[in-house]
């Protein structure tokens, strides 16, 4: 009777233990962030968490990525460090019988490129106006502008998309308007127009 009953305890813990390796219903797990937008050279982290904590977690990223990964009974960590070979990289976390994440992805932001559209005029007697399109940024990052005029030079945000300058002693020629975009990664490129002045001061 023994023997059945210890028998039948064996039974229904290699059942459970079946159950918990090969069916991913019974593992809970994920991965944080879903998406990543980051800069050139930022120090990146995807963690990953699982109730089954007899199993080691791993990482598993395409193309394939070096970091450093952390690992502590149902809970990991992939570091790493972007570049632009990394970006649109997939990554997902997984376990021994092949349960894994949704995927995560990892898009990375290098030195912005130039604005488009830079146009130019004279505003007033006084005073000129410039305007630009912004370049392609991704989502939740910025990018910045250096307005240099003569030895004038003025750092705008990236919700501004023009510029007016008004020369402490206007006088009648071409000023050269530089427009420089930069971020976190970098400085980009820079774009210019000219516009012509004309003061009708006395």
């Amino acid at each position: 009777m023994i023997d059945s009953l210890n028998m039948m305890a064996f039974v229904t813990a290699v059942m459970i233990f079946c159950q918990i390796c090969f069916s991913g219903a019974s593992i809970l797990f994920n991965i944080v962030p879903v998406t990543q937008y980051v800069y050139v050279n930022d120090t990146v982290t995807f963690k990953c968490a699982t109730n089954v904590t007899q199993f080691g977690l791993f990482f598993v990223t395409n193309p394939s990525v070096d970091g450093l990964v952390l690992s502590s009974g149902g809970m990991a960590s992939l570091i790493l460090i972007a570049t632009s070979e990394v970006n649109g990289t997939k990554v997902t976390c997984e376990l021994p019988n092949g349960a894994r994440t949704e995927p995560a992805y990892l898009y990375v932001q290098g030195p912005p490129d130039s604005v488009s559209s830079l146009t130019g005029y004279q505003l007033d007697s006084c005073c000129m106006f410039i305007s630009w399109y912004p370049p392609f940024t991704l989502p939740r990052l910025t990018v910045q502008y250096i307005i240099s005029v003569g030895t004038d030079q003025h750092y705008l945000n990236d919700s501004i998309t023009n510029y007016t300058y008004c020369p402490m002693n206007p006088t009648n020629k071409q000023y050269l308007f530089n427009i420089t975009t930069t971020n976190k990664a970098g400085n980009g490129s820079t774009s210019n127009t000219t516009v012509e002045f004309q003061s009708t001061s006395k």
